[in-house]
């Protein structure tokens, strides 16, 4: 008797044929959902970078802005070194702040959640089915 004549391999072909196309769909979805993410993450990216940049040319110039204005408004008092070491102090602490955040944000960031998420339920769901008992 050969394999392609034996009938009792047709539902275990049957099933693994099965099994392959539910994979290959299952596999085309999430795919398809990192896609999305990406996409999402790149334009999230690129909005937080337009406007990082925008803010730290501002930033900059206004530091400069106030720094002249600072030196004008003293210039002629003895407290000249004061005032300026003063507005750099403060110009240093909202830049630290500002630094710190971006680093805990960037940490905290998760790429592709969603398709993480659904790539360990996938997984998981896997696993119970090769280890379940066969009938």
């Amino acid at each position: 008797m050969s394999l392609l004549t034996d009938t009792s391999l047709l539902p275990g072909v049957e099933r693994l044929q099965a099994s392959a196309a539910v994979l290959a769909r299952g596999l085309d979805h999430r795919a398809e959902l990192a896609s999305l993410e990406l996409g999402e993450a790149r334009d999230h990216t690129a909005v937080l970078s337009g406007l990082f940049l925008i803010g730290a040319v501002a930033a900059l110039l206004t530091g400069f802005a106030a720094n002249f204005f600072v030196a004008a408004i003293w210039w002629d008092t003895p407290h000249r070194l004061l005032a300026i070491g003063l507005a750099a102090l403060a110009q240093a602490a909202v830049a630290t702040t500002a630094i710190t955040l971006c680093i805990h944000r960037a940490r905290r960031w998760r790429p592709l959640p969603l398709t993480i998420d659904q790539l360990k339920k996938d997984s998981q769901c896997l696993r119970d089915l090769l280890n379940s008992p066969r009938h």
